[in-house]
């Protein structure tokens, strides 16, 4: 209880226009204190100045009431049995208990509010089960929190977040993330599909959604997952993560990290992850590759943003810039003697005239680039299988013509079955025009080169290898003057 001194100055404040945080601030009184006998001042002035100046009874009162010292209102307060000892021995029960929760990783363990009630019991304190039940409620649900709706202009901010899919590639059961992007003032949506949450995928993901929408926002908001947070120092400080930083530092947005367990801080990007994983993924789960299941991803996209703002909202953005560099750079590393260069436990195949040469790796979460001298040489979809191989029957063209009898069991030739049962029906007896045949179409990809290749076999032009040809007719000419530079860049470092 305050004394008649601190009701005074908190009335002569009052009085002088200060604020009521101000003045609980400057006295160091709660506000609810201030509150109360600045209302209840008001109140009495109000009914002095309303009071008829010959009443004298009732200018009196108000004026007594005025000046009276401050005293608690007994009259409604009823008697309890609960005590603070019981109140901390409780706070430790439950603490107790939480910790519980975390070791063993589920809640069947748990104590019944009953049980807690028969240990403080055993314990010497005297309380009913039904106080003790409400207690128990009242910390652990605790004050209900009411949410405040939101509005933001185009271009204010983007959400971000990641959410799991299990889907069916190829027959076997896989887990992928899906990185989410969602756009609050329009409703727009981005996502992809990731094999992992690491920094690559963080960093991909959001230059592939700044490109997708054409420039960037005014602020970026993210929960506390490690891409974003290095450490929390004390309760509240954030140390932020420095590749976060400098990406915000190069598309020029504000960085804002939602408090701890707070969904609905960036709830509009929590929305996303449930409405895209039903949306896609709740009835069409199997897929032959993750690329298709990606288009299926995207499909569903253009589907649900055609009814948002999302189009309005993107020439609100900041100008565009230069994709950012995300990608994980290995320099120096060693072509073995089967012209492969290893990286993160997998194999990655480079022309065979580097064979002993270094040469600079740059992975991107889904392709692996393979630089020599300043030049790219080889470009492959990543695995992250351990052990796994990308290889380029392209890459072995010198090394067939030199011995055409290894094209048969090589692994480069297993690693496609089409290339594979193409070569074993029809060439297995003359591997030699099979090199030829690959040596004259650089350019052709897998398919197209098992087309081109039955065509030859069988004498006979099919529509697929008219169209395969087609295709492929204007980057063979630029990658067999590559590969010839590159032969005479190899042959002078020699």
């Amino acid at each position: 209880m305050i004394s008649l001194q601190e009701k005074s100055q908190i009335i002569g404040l009052h009085i002088k226009g200060k604020s009521n945080r101000k003045i609980a601030k400057e006295l160091g009184l709660s506000r609810d204190t201030v509150n109360k006998y600045v209302a209840e001042y008001d109140k009495l002035q109000a009914e002095l100045l309303a009071a008829d100046p010959e009443d004298g009874e009732a200018v009196c009162d108000a004026t007594e009431r005025i000046v009276a010292e401050p005293r608690y209102d007994a009259s409604k307060r009823r008697a309890r049995k609960w005590t603070p000892a019981m109140d901390q021995r409780l706070d430790e029960i439950l603490e107790a208990e939480a910790h519980k929760r975390k070791v063993l990783g589920w809640d069947k363990q748990m104590m019944t509010r009953r049980q807690i009630h028969a240990q403080l019991r055993a314990e010497g304190f005297d309380i009913g089960l039904t106080t003790v039940q409400n207690k128990v409620r009242e910390k652990l649900e605790g004050n209900k929190e009411a949410y405040i709706a939101q509005e933001y202009a185009y271009g204010d901010r983007f959400e971000y977040d990641f959410g799991e899919v299990h889907l069916v590639i190829a027959g076997t059961m896989r887990k992928l993330h899906m990185a989410v992007m969602a756009m609050p003032a329009s409703g727009g949506r981005f996502a992809l599909l990731y094999e992992s949450q690491g920094k690559d995928v963080f960093e991909d993901s959001q230059v592939r959604f700044f490109e997708h929408v054409g420039g960037c926002f005014r602020e970026g908001v993210y929960d506390n997952m490690r891409n974003v947070v290095k450490r929390f120092i004390g309760p509240s400080e954030k140390e932020l993560n420095e590749d976060l930083l400098k990406l915000a530092a190069y598309y020029g947005f504000a960085v804002n990290v939602t408090n701890c367990y707070a969904g609905n801080e960036k709830g509009t990007v929590e929305s996303a992850v449930k409405v895209l994983r039903q949306e896609a993924y709740a009835t069409a789960w199997e897929f032959g590759s993750v690329a298709e299941a990606q288009a299926h991803l995207d499909a569903v996209l253009a589907e649900l943003n055609a009814s948002t703002e999302m189009a309005a909202e993107m020439t609100a953005l900041t100008p565009r810039r230069p994709p950012y560099e995300t990608a994980d750079v290995r320099p120096g590393a060693s072509v073995n003697k089967y012209s492969c260069v290893a990286f993160d436990r997998a194999q990655y195949s480079v022309p065979d005239a580097l064979v002993g040469k270094k040469v600079d790796v740059k992975a991107y979460p889904g392709e692996v680039r393979i630089v020599y001298r300043d030049r790219e040489v080889a470009r492959h979809e990543r695995t992250y299988e351990k052990g796994g191989m990308r290889l380029d029957i392209h890459h072995y063209v010198r090394t067939f013509r030199r011995k055409p009898g290894a094209l048969a069991n090589s692994a480069v030739l297993k690693a496609d079955a089409r290339l594979k049962g193409v070569f074993d029906m029809h060439y297995s007896r003359n591997p030699r025009e099979f090199v030829e045949v690959v040596a004259a179409n650089p350019g052709a990809g897998a398919g197209a080169l098992a087309s081109i290749l039955v065509a030859r076999a069988t004498c006979e032009e099919t529509p697929a290898s008219r169209e395969a040809a087609g295709r492929i007719a204007a980057r063979t000419a630029e990658q067999v003057g590559r590969m010839a530079a590159l032969g005479r860049e190899v042959r002078r470092a020699s």
